[in-house]
């Protein structure tokens, strides 16, 4: 019998860039966390900017507060204050697909565009983030996963990953085995629960140092070595593409699998 619980919920208010852990989260009706990459960065002619562009964006973090979205810049400092601009709406273009948004103003775009060293604008997508075309609601790592993955690199002569690398939503604790997320179909807790979809296959985004964002070769490589092994893996998975059921996801959830 595999126990899974739920050590760590994470929100990231905005798309590529650093989040906010959380006690508990509200479920939207597209099964994705209240709050959740709402915000995108985006090029002057609205195409979007993620990490893998950037990897500067690593270095920076956003979260939620009573008088708005706040931004915590490399250096420390927070950015203003983010508002709706009257007449700023625009079409933002990401994977594909077309989102409705709009501008936060010149003062977050001078602030963003300094941090990130190349021209930038902050647009709000709000619900459209939770219901378009290409939607992966929620990410979930199992800690577990994690530690066989660190054993790997380390026995290799690599240095341990953080958790934070991989950028999840909901991070599982309990006593299961390495990888048992991928078996499951569905994590049943009290009052809510989690459809596991499928495997996340990774791009380079947990290669990007959040140090220094400095690119490495690891643990994507170890990733995609680990992967072959496992018959419900894909090449280079790690994590679980995950939907929600219910009102709230609550630290501390657990359920027996």
């Amino acid at each position: 019998m595999a126990v899974f619980r739920i050590e760590t919920i994470f929100i990231y208010p905005v798309r590529s860039i650093g989040g906010m852990a959380v006690a508990e989260a509200q479920i939207t009706p597209g099964g994705s966390l209240r709050g959740d990459r709402e915000w995108v960065v985006v090029r002057p002619d609205g195409s979007l900017l993620w990490q893998g562009d950037i990897p500067r964006m690593t270095l920076l973090s956003a979260s939620i507060e009573t008088d708005g979205l706040r931004i915590r810049g490399h250096d420390g400092g927070v950015g203003p204050v983010p508002r709706d601009i009257a007449g700023g709406d625009v079409a933002v273009r990401q994977d594909g697909y077309t989102l409705a948004g709009i501008d936060q103003g010149d003062e977050m775009a001078e602030w963003l565009g300094a941090q990130l060293e190349t021209p930038c604008r902050l647009v709000r997508v709000g619900e459209e983030a939770h219901r378009w075309g290409g939607l992966n609601p929620i990410h979930a790592v199992s800690l577990a996963s994690l530690a066989a993955l660190n054993a790997r690199l380390v026995s290799a002569g690599e240095a341990a990953v953080e958790v934070e690398r991989f950028r999840a939503n909901v991070v599982l604790g309990g006593s299961h085995a390495a990888f048992a997320e991928e078996a499951a179909d569905e994590l049943v807790f009290e009052d809510a629960s989690l459809v596991l979809r499928e495997p996340c296959v990774r791009c380079e985004l947990p290669n990007i140092s959040r140090v220094d964002a400095r690119r490495g070769k690891q643990p994507l490589k170890a990733i995609g070595m680990m992967s072959r092994s496992r018959p419900a893996a894909r090449p280079a998975s790690f994590g679980t593409y995950c939907t929600a059921k219910g009102t709230s996801l609550r630290l501390g959830m657990s359920t027996e699998v």
